[in-house]
């Protein structure tokens, strides 16, 4: 599960160059985040050539959730996504990017859970593979996760599905829309990571600074 990541905004030209974004961006609505958490209106990349931002909250909601209250999926997993029919259609036709600069998991122990900050070293964004739907007047995503990597397998037993740069270009391209090309995708991040012990500061969502990835003994 990814239940809380985090994003760093420090300028709108490195972003735009980064994800290859055309004319169209709300910057105005962009802003750096420490402690994302469910429900949060986040930047998504949609379509490609060119690229596309939106603001969209995070916890999507299917079409067929006719609930007055609904429960959105901040996250899918890659069977779910790969194997149900409900799901084929966000697969095919509604993929996004997520634009992150690093995420959270928990280790849990006999006595405690230790949270952990991951990040790719050197980047200072990279993308989750996201899925997204317009329910009614929102527009909502969810981050695909998958089996864990060497790294997260001690500390969880799922991670969120990460794309390389050229991944990244192949899961906008419209014209891929065939279900067993694109499960390729989701597999478990097997470039350059990191990962440390960060202070429990991170389980309040009002605790949003630098602060809380700061490294502490583990």
């Amino acid at each position: 599960m990814c239940g809380r990541y985090q994003f760093n905004f420090k300028n709108k030209d490195e972003f735009r160059k980064r994800y290859d974004i055309g004319s169209e961006f709300p910057y105005s609505e962009i802003k750096t985040r420490y402690n994302i958490t469910p429900g949060t209106p986040m930047p998504v990349v949609t379509r490609h050539s060119p690229n596309a931002v939106e603001i969209m909250l995070w916890g999507m909601i299917p079409e067929w959730d006719k609930s007055d209250k609904p429960r959105g999926f901040i996250n899918l997993r890659d069977d779910t996504v790969a194997n149900k029919p409900w799901a084929w259609k966000y697969l095919r036709f509604q993929r996004c990017l997520v634009p992150a600069s690093g995420f959270y998991e928990w280790k849990k122990t006999a006595d405690e859970k230790i949270p952990y900050y991951f990040h790719l070293p050197g980047a200072n964004y990279f993308s989750f593979a996201g899925l997204y739907n317009e329910w009614r007047d929102k527009k909502t995503y969810t981050i695909i996760t998958t089996s864990p990597s060497p790294l997260m397998k001690p500390i969880h037993n799922r991670m969120p599905v990460i794309l390389t740069k050229e991944e990244e270009k192949q899961w906008l391209n419209p014209d891929e829309t065939e279900v067993d090309k694109l499960k390729i995708f989701l597999k478990p991040y097997r470039g350059k990571m990191d990962a440390y012990p960060i202070s429990r500061r991170i389980n309040s969502p009002i605790n949003n600074n630098a602060e809380i990835i700061k490294p502490i003994d583990s």
